[in-house]
């Protein structure tokens, strides 16, 4: 059924795979960029719809750094541009309408901004209809300016646009309303929240309904969502939220509407899609992370090489956190995302190059550098590939970041590179190698911990590597992410855990969901996180530490070492040479997005 054809209000849909919105940050002052145009051309050739991202009906809802915007005529002429690609590629093209500003709460406003707010959004829609576009969608989730009016603990107003629940869904009505009256002859779906997930919040009893009022009121589809800003693992879920979480509220809605319902969020696989589908749970399956990973998805499904899709691994380390600190949007998966034209270059002057070390880095390496045309070989010195990757996935729902290397194993065999394992390639050895260049990506080494211990501790590495401790009383020193994904897997070993961090919290540099998920799970586990900690002594199985100048002592059957890692400096004479490349932990520690993406970039000046 996924390549049936569908129908939302006027327009035909040649299948039933959209592209939902998301902020690329690729705009240049609200304007259209060639990289925006770049990055909607390279993913809109086999969808039938393309939602291009929140775009701002005025400077007020403007949220991210380089989001697109829709607030004036001058943009226009870049969005027929837009709007004119995603055309020639065979798409239908719908633009998201949206205001946000959390400084503000709905009973700031007078009755009269409120109204004019309404024809901003009214005009917004005439500039998609003059821009070509055939559909808008309103902006009606995720805490963002309307769905705060529709939400009981945001909406605080006594006048007519709250009180009741009629009351709160009177601004978001009132929008469609003016849309339709504006550009009647342009399809309008609206993205609504299933729930809030707040408690106090807009519930699925209450977007039932109002989901019938939007019908009502003239809308021609839904795109289904979840969430605000503190729960948004309901719509942007993490790899530790099963697969599908959304898609009973998704089909309690679909059964009390008669308009077309796109279902969203972590969708699991093609044939999940195609269940989807079938149950009648949705008309329509929405792909957003998953058109930002594997532009090239659903062309490889129609052709039947489904196996060969790079999905989504919901990390949200280059999509939603790139876009948070106002970087473009990126993927650890894909580094090209919104660079597209600078990977499609090749060399006139094939190299010879060595890759040295098969972690995540070097592996990017070896495939982009031979994408471009060069000849590459990878050496490895353990006998399989993917470096730290094969420990990153084996803490407690982790296990999608294995993925990452089939992917890359993958276009190692697609590009023909030759794959050394087991070989603990040595200086000299480099030295004497005929290659042209040579990339060094030998990774890093555990840190070690300062000061004397009477015990030989664990490594988190081991730990996670297999080498658990046989006693129970358990110290795990260090907070980070390692820490503590360490300390979740010995706790559900049966272990009692204790983690001893010297900084003011936990999780530092985590992305703040995967941080407050991952700390509810350690608290059920009863795993006993003490801050602010400097270890004095360990001895005797008792280690002494300070918190705020107050000597404690508590005791352990065995420690674990979870303090990071730092640069593998093996390589470091060869620093300066030319014909030496580093790149990845053994150049700069960094997440392996990073690493991946510093790979990719090579490639980009050899």
């Amino acid at each position: 059924m996924l390549f049936n054809e569908g129908k939302i209000g006027n327009i035909n849909l040649k299948n039933r795979l959209v592209m939902l919105p998301t902020v690329t940050n690729l705009a240049q002052d609200g304007f259209v960029t060639n990289r925006e145009i770049e990055y909607y051309n390279r993913r809109s050739k086999d969808v039938s719809l393309v939602i291009v991202g929140a775009s701002y009906v005025n400077i007020f809802g403007k949220f991210f750094k380089n989001q697109l915007g829709i607030d004036s005529d001058e943009k226009i002429d870049g969005l027929k541009k837009l709007a004119n690609i995603i055309h020639q590629n065979g798409a239908k093209a719908g633009i998201q309408l949206a205001m946000h500003n959390p400084k503000f709460k709905p009973a700031d406003f007078s009755r009269e901004e409120v109204q004019g707010f309404i024809e901003d959004f009214a005009k917004a829609a005439v500039r998609a209809k003059k821009a070509g576009f055939d559909m808008v969608e309103l902006h009606f989730a995720h805490g963002w300016f309307v769905n705060q009016f529709l939400s009981p603990d945001v909406n605080k107003r006594a006048d007519e646009y709250g009180r009741s629940f009629e009351g709160r869904a009177k601004f978001a009505l009132e929008i469609l309303r003016k849309v339709k009256t504006y550009v009647p002859d342009l399809a309008v779906i609206c993205r609504i929240n299933a729930d809030d997930f707040t408690g106090g919040g807009f519930n699925i009893e209450e977007s039932v309904e109002f989901a019938k009022m939007l019908e009502a009121n003239g809308a021609n589809g839904f795109d289904l969502s979840a969430g605000v800003g503190s729960t948004s693992e309901y719509h942007i879920s993490p790899m530790s939220v099963e697969d599908m979480p959304l898609l009973n509220l998704v089909k309690r809605i679909k059964n009390n509407v008669g308009i077309p319902v796109i279902a969203a969020n972590k969708l699991g696989f093609a044939e999940n899609w195609e269940q989807i589908l079938q149950d009648n749970a949705a008309d329509f399956i929405g792909i957003a992370r998953g058109l930002i990973g594997d532009p090239d998805c659903v062309v490889k499904l129609k052709k039947g090489n489904g196996n060969d899709i790079r999905y989504c691994i919901h990390c949200n380390q280059a999509c939603i956190a790139y876009i948070l600190k106002g970087l473009p949007v990126s993927c650890m998966i894909n580094p090209e995302v919104g660079r597209e034209k600078e990977f499609e270059v090749k060399t006139d002057h094939p190299l010879d190059i060595a890759v040295i070390g098969g972690g995540p880095a070097g592996m990017a390496a070896a495939v982009y550098l031979a994408k471009k045309g060069h000849r590459v070989e990878l050496f490895e010195k353990s006998n399989k590939l993917g470096g730290q990757l094969n420990i990153a996935k084996i803490p407690p729902h982790k296990g999608e970041i294995g993925r990452v290397v089939e992917y890359l194993e993958r276009e190692l065999r697609k590009n023909n590179i030759a794959v050394h394992l087991n070989r603990n390639v040595t200086v000299e050895e480099i030295k004497n190698m005929p290659f042209d260049k040579v990339v060094i990506a030998a990774g890093s080494v555990p840190r070690k911990i300062n000061g004397d211990m009477d015990i030989v501790s664990y490594q988190a590495f081991d730990v996670l590597s297999g080498d658990l401790p046989e006693d129970t009383g358990i110290i795990v020193i260090g907070g980070g992410l390692t820490g503590l994904e360490t300390a979740e897997l010995l706790a559900e070993k049966g272990k009692s855990v204790t983690v001893l961090e010297a900084k003011d919290e936990v999780g530092d540099g985590v992305f703040p969901m995967v941080r407050k998920l991952l700390l509810n799970r350690l608290k059920k586990l009863n795993v006993s996180i003490i801050t602010k900690a400097t270890i004095n002594h360990i001895s005797d199985k008792k280690l002494s530490y300070n918190v705020d100048e107050i000597e404690k002592v508590i005791e352990f059957d065995d420690i674990v070492i979870a303090i990071g890692n730092n640069p593998n400096k093996t390589f470091n004479e060869l620093k300066g040479n030319d014909k030496y490349s580093f790149i990845g932990d053994c150049n700069v520690m960094a997440t392996a997005v990073e690493a991946i993406r510093d790979g990719a970039d090579l490639s980009l000046k050899l």
